[in-house]
């Protein structure tokens, strides 16, 4: 059981020239890149974060510049090192958006085409027409047929930037999920590869082998020569200067299995609900892959140890829902107090880039029921996050045969900063919940498999750097929160199946 863990003193300061004695994490996001140093005993000594922009220049479309990114990952690098030297680093792992992926000029490393967000869905029409392969699909890749993964995107850029399929045939141009792009920049282009967390997200990779599979390869019509090799997550993967010194790029993993990591989830059982632009229930099943209706299995991580699998829930929309309702109900909403009980809450359905786990509709948009002319916008942004609770009591209720109710769940997130968000959660799900206190879980994952790769710890053993948690007690299963829940549900079953002749209007 994960226990509360005090905040230990000593400053970022106190470390010995030239021993390797600290851990740097990454995680590039959709909203932020945020880079965070961790100790000799996997405490967070310093995070530092700077914003990244998206673009939306279509509906559907979502996107980053690439060289932003890369940017960003290199001023948080130099804000870390204005508390140590990089001599004390002894390794750098680094956490990405899983489905975001790119082309670039595999001599120069310039980007050929932006870096499409796992948010994008321009691909929704190819994917439809792939409908018959979704279960042979999922039976290689554990994961469902969607437009958010990214296969999709590799093919719609392949047949709508001129001249890019010929250019990845001849191996001129490399293809990558963030992870491999980011190697290949921050190591000069002496390295390129990436790791089974990654690589799953593609729906390239067959899931018993953990390589491309030919077959997904021929099916979704993409050059293998355009591929990176995949390596273990906790891997060597190459080198980067900076400030004259050179610093082992040791670990690259997927955010959300990141944060597993970074919350002490670190055996089977463990759950971690990590709240972000979206929210994901992830759960920690071992050494052998687990496959359940309406659920991911992927990769937690690798080594050589061995591998650890997963099952998975996403909500594709989360904290981009919050801010989809603020901007509906502007400044009234904000700072407002907003009431912590579910009596009088409208009900969203927060479905902004389709609905995720367990239903997997892309085409179902988010919803608002229940509106009153006396409903406040303080009730609108509660329901919201009253809404996301909701669809993760799904998840983890498809999750529930899967695990003990003893085993911890942890709770991590940016989002979490909306206070009401972890009383309905506690509410809805009725059990306890331990709030991580590592600040940036996901970056400190990063770090702590970096640590694992260059035998710094063994995460799975006792002694392992410890993760500091709040308890927080099970809210009572009361009428209210059953009622609600209930009742949102119903409102959902609509979206799903509407009515003949009904109109669902927002």
């Amino acid at each position: 059981m994960v226990g509360i863990i005090a905040e230990l003193g000593c400053g970022v300061g106190c470390y010995t020239a030239g021993v390797n004695r600290y851990w740097v994490g990454i995680d590039q996001g959709s909203t932020a890149t945020k880079a965070c140093l961790l100790d000799a005993r996997g405490r967070v000594r310093r995070v530092v974060s700077h914003r990244v922009s998206t673009r939306t220049p279509a509906s559907g479309w979502v996107e980053h510049d690439p060289e932003e990114l890369v940017r960003s990952v290199r001023r948080g690098l130099n804000g870390i090192l204005r508390s140590v030297p990089p001599a004390a680093i002894g390794g750098l792992g680094i956490a990405c958006q899983r489905s975001t992926c790119l082309f670039w000029d595999a001599e120069s490393g310039r980007p050929l085409t932006p870096a499409l967000s796992w948010q994008d869905r321009r691909a929704e029409e190819f994917c439809r027409g792939l409908a018959r392969h979704a279960p042979s699909i999922a039976r290689k890749t554990g994961l469902r047929l969607s437009p958010h993964y990214a296969a999709g995107k590799i093919r719609w850029l392949l047949d709508h930037i001129p001249g890019l399929r010929r250019l990845a045939a001849r191996g001129r141009a490399r293809f990558g999920t963030l992870d491999a792009f980011l190697i290949f920049r921050l190591s000069g282009g002496a390295s390129w590869s990436t790791d089974p967390t990654h690589a799953a997200r593609t729906l390239l990779m067959g899931l018993d082998r953990l390589d491309w599979d030919p077959e997904l390869l021929d099916l979704f019509g993409i050059p293998y020569r355009a591929l990176p090799p995949i390596r273990s997550s906790a891997f060597p993967a190459g080198e980067m200067l900076i400030r004259g010194s050179r610093i082992r790029i040791a670990a690259t993993v997927g955010d959300q299995q990141a944060a597993l990591l970074g919350v002490g989830c670190h055996r089977r059982g463990a759950m971690v609900i990590n709240y972000g632009t979206g929210a994901f229930a992830a759960l920690h099943t071992g050494r052998r892959p687990v496959r359940s209706p309406g659920l991911l299995t992927s990769v937690a991580w690798s080594s050589e140890r061995g591998v650890r699998y997963l099952l998975e829930g996403p909500v594709n929309a989360a904290g981009s829902a919050l801010e989809w309702i603020e901007g509906l109900v502007g400044s009234a909403g904000r700072g407002a107090e907003a009431p912590g009980e579910f009596e009088a809450l409208p009900f969203v359905i927060p479905a902004l880039a389709g609905l995720g786990a367990p239903h997997w509709r892309s085409e179902v948009d988010a919803a608002i029921f229940g509106l009153r002319r006396n409903t406040e916008p303080a009730q609108l942004r509660a329901a919201t996050l009253a809404g996301i609770a909701c669809r993760v009591r799904e998840i983890v209720e498809r999750m529930g045969r899967h695990r003990k109710r003893t085993d911890p769940i942890m709770v991590a997130g940016g989002l979490l900063q909306q206070k009401d968000l972890l009383s309905f959660q506690a509410a809805l799900l009725a059990v306890p919940l331990f709030h991580s206190q590592s600040p940036d879980a996901t970056a400190r994952g990063a770090a702590l498999l970096a640590g694992q790769a260059l035998e710094a710890w063994d995460l799975e053993a006792k002694g392992a750097p410890a993760s500091p948690a709040r308890r927080v007690a099970p809210g009572k299963r009361s009428p209210a929160a059953e009622d609600y829940y209930r009742r949102f549900c119903s409102h959902l079953r609509c979206l799903l199946s509407p009515p003949s002749g009904a109109r669902l209007e927002l």
